[in-house]
């Protein structure tokens, strides 16, 4: 990022701060879209974009997961509410919750977790649904 002006890093911050709304950064900036054009072409410049995002995906990620076993605490509630439609969608999304989030972890690094079979998630919830009514 030392190649970069004062002005491009100064639009960065504008263009996180803004939501992303790049033409009206452009606009308060005065910049133009070819020169717009040649900044997205410059590796440093591109960089610095990339590694604003990559820290913003840090940031939720880091909010996120306060408020992961929360979520799985509750799915597990959900599973035995009255109305089986609430129940049957959380068995679902509790046979399918992945460790982590569901973001897919880089292939080197991806641990092999195993996927359940539609017919396989149907009788669990058969079976789920079986000792429910047995209650």
């Amino acid at each position: 990022m030392n190649n970069l002006t004062p002005k491009q890093l100064e639009v960065i911050d504008d263009l996180f701060e803004s939501g992303g709304d790049e033409a009206a950064v452009l606009k308060k900036h005065n910049i133009s879209r070819s020169l717009w054009q040649q900044w997205l072409k410059d590796k440093s410049f591109s960089k610095a974009i990339s590694d604003r995002i990559e820290s913003a995906k840090r940031q939720s990620q880091i909010i996120l997961s306060k408020y992961i076993p929360l979520a799985a605490a509750r799915l597990v509630q959900l599973c035995d509410c009255k109305n089986q439609e609430t129940s049957r969608k959380a068995c679902l999304d509790i046979l399918t919750l992945r460790p982590g989030g569901r973001e897919t972890p880089d292939s080197e690094q991806q641990e092999l977790i195993p996927t359940i079979e539609p017919a396989t998630a149907s009788k669990i919830l058969a079976v789920l649904a079986e000792k429910r009514l047995q209650k």
